[in-house]
């Protein structure tokens, strides 16, 4: 049982029943927490797989374009016609995958920009993290090896130079005090084990 839970129990303010309720509930909480932060694992590992594979596939067709270019510069210059057709033709198949791969490129690398931007602010209570997100966005930038600062430092290091220049922009922490937006049991005021605490009291 939670030590909350079990010091509200133990001082008779709270009923087994309800301190049974509020364990379920926070357990529940916790395993979901769990689950959803097992599927991101998962999902990131898709995606990164994806994004090499795009990669890899972007360089290997980029390659052929070369050969291919050269094939046409040569049936050109030895005057036979009906290969450069059949050339340019493949040339233009090509290059419609290419714009394909381009656009799947994008794609995926926004996601992992994004799934990296949203393992990074996990760590902090913020107050409009969609907003916060915008904004880093325009400072990052994706590489091979992952995701960093157009000035090279790492994400986590960037994100904790962003809050300490902008500490406005997180939820205000600590014990007592007016505009406090933990309460003293320390759960955050808008969480479901919060508010039935707080009925509680």
């Amino acid at each position: 049982m939670f030590k909350k839970v079990k010091e509200l129990l133990e001082s008779g303010s709270i009923s087994q029943e309800v301190a049974n309720a509020l364990n379920t509930e926070i357990q529940t909480e916790l395993k979901s927490l769990r689950d959803e932060s097992a599927s991101w694992r998962v999902k990131y590992k898709e995606l990164e797989s994806t994004y090499n594979e795009v990669n890899s596939s972007k360089t290997n067709l980029e390659e052929q374009l070369k050969t291919l270019d050269a094939k046409i510069v040569k049936a050109k210059e030895d005057g036979k016609k009906e290969l450069v057709t059949e050339l340019e033709k493949e040339r233009l198949e090509k290059d419609e995958l290419v714009t394909k791969l381009n656009d799947l490129e994008a794609t995926t690398k926004g996601l992992k920009l994004e799934n990296a931007i949203n393992t990074a602010l996990n760590g902090y209570e913020v107050i409009d993290k969609d907003l916060i997100s915008l904004s880093l966005k325009q400072s990052l930038e994706v590489k091979e090896d992952g995701v960093v600062f157009s000035d090279g430092k790492s994400l986590d290091d960037g994100i904790k130079s962003y809050f300490d220049e902008k500490p406005h922009l997180l939820k205000a922490s600590g014990q007592g005090g007016s505009g406090n937006e933990r309460q003293a049991d320390g759960f955050a005021p808008d969480t479901l084990t919060a508010q039935m605490l707080g009925q509680l009291k």
